[in-house]
C-alpha cells in the first residue's frame, strides 16, 4: 500500500460459508449450520459438487445472494484489486459488519465489490476475508481512508485449500 504496509491474505474455507450468503439460504438444509453439518463440512460438500448451484437456485431467498455468487469468481483474482480502504469505520454509514480493511473494485458491470478483512491473531496476523459484498454504489467505500495497492503478490499455499 502507499503507506508501506504490508497484508497477507489467507481465505480460509471455513469463512466461504459466510463470504457468499450461505447463511441466508435458510430453506436448504444442506447448507444450513448445525452440530452435524459445519461450515467446512458444506465447503466440502460444495467442492465435490454434493451441494450445486442448482440446490441453491432453489431456495426462495436465492435472490439474496445471486449477486454475491455472479461476482465472487472476480474475487478469486485478488491481484486485480487496486483499491483499499483501512481502518473501515462502520460508524459512517449504517451497517453491523465489522472489518479492519475492505479491498474493493469495480466489475466489469460496475458493480462496487467489497472484500471486507480481519485480522487474526491465531494464523499470524493474517488478513481473513469474512464478508463479500458487490453494490452497485460506493455505500462501503464512501467517507473511509482510502489507500492505493502498490502491489499483489500471490504466493502458492501449501495446503489444497489455502489460498
Amino acid at each position: 500500500m502507499e503507506n508501506d504496509t504490508i497484508l497477507k491474505v489467507y481465505f480460509a474455507p471455513q469463512h466461504f460459508h459466510h463470504l457468499i450468503g450461505l447463511q441466508k439460504l435458510k430453506d436448504i438444509n444442506e447448507v444450513r449450520k448445525s452440530q452435524l453439518n459445519n461450515t467446512i463440512r458444506i465447503f466440502k460438500n460444495i467442492m465435490a459438487q454434493k451441494i450445486t448451484i442448482d440446490n441453491l437456485k432453489g431456495s426462495k431467498y436465492f435472490h439474496d445472494i445471486e449477486s454475491r455468487l455472479k461476482h465472487f469468481k472476480q474475487i478469486n483474482t485478488i491481484v486485480e484489486f487496486e483499491r483499499i480502504i483501512i481502518d473501515f469505520d462502520s460508524s459512517l454509514i449504517n451497517t453491523v459488519i465489522t472489518a479492519d480493511y475492505i479491498l474493493f473494485k469495480k466489475s466489469n458491470d460496475n458493480m462496487f465489490l467489497n472484500l471486507f478483512l480481519t485480522s487474526d491473531a491465531a494464523n499470524n496476523g493474517f488478513q481473513i476475508p469474512r464478508t463479500f459484498l458487490p453494490d452497485p454504489t460506493d455505500y462501503y467505500t464512501y467517507k473511509q481512508k482510502e489507500l492505493k495497492i502498490l502491489s499483489i503478490t500471490k504466493v502458492p499455499s501449501r495446503t489444497k485449500h489455502r489460498k
